[in-house]
C-alpha cells in the first residue's frame, strides 16, 4: 500500500511538472514565425516584421520582443493593434516607449485594436516620428524600387452596409496594395483589391488542436472566423485575388491559455516572382 500511495504521489508531482512546461512553453516562449510571398510587383526583397496583440504582456520582458524584431533586421514593421488592454491605460506610456523604441529599427505602420482605441493613444502615436498610424488613411511609398500604398483601418464591428468603397478607391494596378487590419474579417474586404492582407487578434486565450485549427478562442467554442469556408483563425491563405496573412501576437487576454499557439513576432518576406 506504501508504494501504491508513493507511485501516486511521485505520479502527481510528474503530472503538474509536465503541465507546467508544456503552459510554459505555449504561453511563456517567444517564437519567429517566417513566411515568403512573391509577387511581380516586387522588385527586390522587402522584410517587413509584424507585432500584435501584445496587451503589454507581464508574463516576460518586453525588451525581447524588441531584439527578436531587430534580429529580422525589417525594412518595415507592421503593427497590428491590441498593444494594452482595455482598462489599462496606465500602460499607454510604456507602449508609446516601445513603439518608439521600434521606429528606431524601421518605419512603423500601425493600427488599433478593440482595446488601444483611446485618443490620449492615438494622439501620443501620431506625435512619434517614423511611426505612423493609418486610422482610414493610406500612404504611398517607394522601397527598394517597389511602388507600395499601405492602408490601415481601426474598425473592430462591422455593420451589413460596411463597403470600403465608401472609404478608398480602388487600390491602383501598379501598386503593391497592403491592408493592415487588427480583426481579420475577410467577407468585409477579402475582393476588394489587396495584393496583400495582415491581421491580427487571435491570440493568447486561443486553443488550437494540431491539424484541426481552432478549438477555444475568447469565450467561444470552435470560433467560425471564416471566408470561402476557411477558418483564418492563424498563419497564411491564399486566396484567387488577394493573400491574408493572421499573426496569433504576443500576449495574451483574458487569461494565459495558448496551446498550440505560441506567442510569436513574423517575419514577412516578399520576394518578385
Amino acid at each position: 500500500m506504501k508504494k501504491k500511495k508513493r507511485f501516486s504521489k511521485l505520479f502527481c508531482l510528474f503530472l503538474i511538472i509536465s503541465l507546467l512546461i508544456i503552459w510554459g512553453y505555449n504561453n511563456l516562449s517567444l517564437r519567429t514565425a517566417e513566411t515568403t510571398l512573391t509577387t511581380e510587383k516586387a522588385t527586390d526583397e522587402i522584410r517587413i516584421a509584424l507585432v500584435s496583440d501584445l496587451h503589454y504582456s507581464v508574463f516576460y520582458d518586453n525588451d525581447k520582443v524588441i531584439r527578436s524584431i531587430e534580429e529580422t533586421k525589417p525594412d518595415l514593421i507592421f503593427v497590428l493593434g491590441d498593444m494594452y488592454s482595455r482598462g489599462m491605460t496606465e500602460r499607454i506610456d510604456r507602449v508609446i516607449n516601445f513603439l518608439d523604441r521600434l521606429s528606431e529599427i524601421a518605419d512603423v505602420y500601425a493600427v488599433t485594436g478593440d482595446h488601444d482605441y483611446d485618443d490620449e493613444y492615438k494622439q501620443e502615436l501620431k506625435a512619434l516620428q517614423n511611426v505612423h498610424l493609418l486610422d482610414y488613411i493610406y500612404r504611398d511609398i517607394e522601397l527598394k524600387g517597389t511602388k507600395l500604398r499601405i492602408y490601415g483601418i481601426d474598425n473592430v464591428y462591422f455593420s451589413d452596409t460596411f463597403d470600403l468603397g465608401n472609404e478608398f478607391e480602388k487600390p491602383p494596378a501598379d501598386r503593391l496594395n497592403i491592408l493592415l487590419s487588427h480583426i481579420p474579417s475577410m467577407p468585409h474586404y477579402g475582393d476588394f483589391g489587396f495584393d496583400y492582407i495582415f491581421c491580427g487578434d487571435t491570440h493568447g486565450g486561443m486553443v488550437r488542436l494540431p491539424w484541426f485549427g481552432g478549438l477555444y478562442y475568447d469565450g467561444y467554442i470552435l470560433p467560425k472566423i471564416t471566408y470561402s469556408g476557411i477558418i483564418t483563425d492563424k498563419g497564411l491563405y491564399e486566396f484567387e485575388n488577394t493573400s491574408l496573412y493572421v499573426t496569433s501576437g504576443v500576449g495574451n487576454y483574458p487569461l494565459p491559455l495558448r496551446f498550440n499557439n505560441r506567442p510569436e513576432i513574423c517575419l514577412i518576406k516578399i520576394k518578385g516572382e
